[in-house]
């Protein structure tokens, strides 16, 4: 072998183990410390979730927090979402609801749901959105990726019917959508151990969904569980 090719040969491999080092220490500098954060809390818009904070209905002041890491795509959360929203209607002005992001990787459209959800939410429609997308799961779960902003964007004016279609395209790709998705599903995974969808959490503790109380009536079993938690704050 020639001085030369070992040269060549020895500069590829200080630049490939610069560029192992680099992406190596850029991993480390924008991971985010999430013992930062209280996942049992409503989290504020911060530079790592994109800016975009936890979405809330009911009262944010409450100190009942009910707290669900769901899936757009997951049929589990869509049979869920009405009864959560029944909860809402009942306890809205007393207690606060959040909803994270949990897209299954399986599930291929789940994120670009998301995505629409967030994007719709810029224009204060985020729980609408949310609405149309479980009634609608089978319309868009299988869309190719070409079809799905067409697809999203109708489900969108659905929500919304005089919101503004251009802007919610727009705002679909915004890299800080991208960065809360991925804040709350790594919250959900390394923080409250979430290991499926939907799972809820009442003030950090997490709903055994599989009780057989949970199991036979959901809704009775949550009144109990937001009860228990209203009187312990004397409420």
């Amino acid at each position: 072998m020639s001085k030369t090719t070992l040269i060549i040969i020895g500069i590829i491999i200080l630049c490939f183990g610069g560029l192992v080092t680099w992406s190596i220490l850029s991993a480390r500098e924008n991971s985010v410390d999430l013992d930062l954060y209280d996942p049992a809390a409503i989290i504020p818009p911060n530079d790592h979730n994109g800016e975009i904070g936890d979405h809330v209905r009911g009262d944010a002041n409450s100190p009942v927090i009910i707290v669900e890491y769901a899936d757009f795509q997951c049929p589990g959360c869509a049979t869920v979402h009405p009864k959560m929203t029944t909860l809402f209607e009942e306890y809205g002005d007393r207690v606060a609801f959040v909803f994270r992001h949990f897209p299954i990787s399986g599930h291929q459209n789940a994120r670009a749901a998301s995505s629409a959800a967030i994007s719709a939410s810029f224009q204060d429609y985020f729980f609408e959105m949310a609405e149309i997308l479980y009634a609608n799961q089978a319309v868009w779960s299988y869309a190719s990726g070409a079809e799905r902003t067409s697809v999203f964007s109708d489900l969108f004016l659905q929500a919304a019917p005089t919101g503004d279609v251009a802007k919610f395209k727009a705002d679909m790709s915004n890299p800080k959508i991208s960065k809360k998705i991925s804040f709350d599903y790594d919250l959900g995974l390394k923080k409250d151990k979430v290991g499926g969808t939907p799972s809820i959490f009442i003030n950090g503790t997490q709903v055994n969904l599989s009780d057989d109380d949970f199991a036979s009536d959901f809704l009775a079993a949550m009144r109990t569980a937001i009860d228990a938690q209203l009187s312990a704050h004397g409420l």
